[in-house]
């Protein structure tokens, strides 16, 4: 029995070692004071190959907030985009639609939208030509509302923000703007990051579930699995609510704002323990077949320094290790490595950190590797 025993403690003494280092480099990124504060960090591991397990939170949710535990939500940003695909592939699943369909004849009865003018590149309309495919990949050069015209709309909103959006006022900020006569190319031409392809797609779900966009992904996702913490913000009601962290861009707490124009692009909160819990599924084919998913991490070569993408997914390649998943704007991430059948989850809750972010992540997934 002593062999034995001497095993235990050394696999025990290991994986002390490991989270306690995993730990000590988290708290070390904590700061309150910096002009681009992180206040806190949460961080969910789980390598099924090693049998190692990593979930916490530290710091507070605000510089004198409470504190933060494992259990705290965020808001994911675009990593909302991975159930808005998702829920498109289980439509084709249904024979509903098919990604290679063209997009118009699903939307052209939503007057607001003006579908056949929302694609006009040197006085040529292509709106017709951009297929379901092509806005779940970035591929259909529509221009983005927030990259775009940044100043302008970032401006707007720090004038009002406590106004509530929808997808009507959101596409008519898009033709106010201007930005449908500024396409970055014919469709599937090349890549182009753009929360208008999202939107576009929430419409989709929409018009074929008869339902809003909140209600879909409630039914088809989130009660299925039982992610009792996560939630579609400004446009539902939480059913269990969870301490929310505050998240920055630099000074700025949008926190504070209505983020009700990240919609389909970008509006869910969820805690670490939630996405893990969906994006298991996701890859156990719980929520998609094994066909889907594999359309969905067929990824492609975007632009310089950018990641490859599927459709609504990256391929983030960490350590030699590829996962697919994806980032969201408050420097926030949930991913899946089939290789080692591990998940990660993490929000920094500071979207321009004084740190780099994925080298953090490399240097914390070695300790688990």
């Amino acid at each position: 029995m002593k062999p034995l025993l001497y095993i235990l403690l050394f696999v025990s003494n290991l994986v002390f070692g490991q989270t306690d280092s995993i730990t000590h480099r988290i708290i070390d990124k904590i700061n309150h004071y910096s002009e681009n504060p992180v206040h806190s960090m949460l961080l969910y591991i789980d390598n099924e190959t090693k049998n190692v397990m990593y979930s916490e939170g530290f710091g507070l949710v605000d510089k004198k907030g409470d504190s933060v535990t494992a259990h705290s939500s965020f808001k994911i940003a675009s990593s909302t985009k991975l159930f808005v695909s998702t829920i498109i592939l289980q439509l084709q699943e249904e024979a509903k639609l098919n990604i290679n369909d063209k997009v118009y004849p699903y939307l052209k009865d939503l007057e607001y939208l003006d579908f056949e003018n929302i694609h006009n590149l040197d006085g040529v309309k292509y709106a017709k030509h951009i297929t379901i495919k092509q806005l779940l990949s970035h591929r259909s050069g529509l221009a983005d509302l927030f990259t775009d015209r940044e100043e302008a709309f970032f401006g707007m909103l720090m004038q009002n923000p406590k106004k509530q959006y929808s997808p009507k006022a959101l596409m008519a900020l898009y033709y106010q703007f201007n930005l449908h006569r500024e396409p970055h190319f014919k469709p599937d031409e090349a890549w182009y990051y753009s929360d208008i392809n999202f939107i576009l797609l929430g419409l989709v779900i929409e018009q074929l579930d008869i339902k809003s966009l909140s209600q879909s992904i409630r039914h088809r996702i989130l009660e299925p699995l039982n992610m009792h913490h996560t939630f579609f913000e400004f446009y539902e009601t939480p059913k269990e609510e969870a301490i929310q962290v505050n998240q920055y861009v630099g000074s700025i707490n949008f926190s504070d704002l209505n983020t009700s124009f990240d919609w389909a692009g970008g509006g869910l909160v969820s805690t670490n323990l939630d996405l893990a819990i969906f994006i298991k599924a996701l890859f156990n084919f719980k929520l998609i077949n094994k066909d889907s998913l594999t359309k969905m991490i067929d990824v492609k070569t975007t632009k310089e320094n950018e990641s490859r993408y599927g459709l609504g997914v990256y391929e983030f390649i960490v350590n030699q290790k590829v996962y697919y998943g994806h980032f969201g704007f408050y420097n926030t991430f949930v991913g899946y490595c089939p290789e080692t059948k591990s998940t990660i989850s993490y929000c920094i809750s500071q979207a321009t950190p004084d740190f780099n972010t994925h080298k953090l992540i490399r240097q914390i997934l070695n300790f688990v590797e």
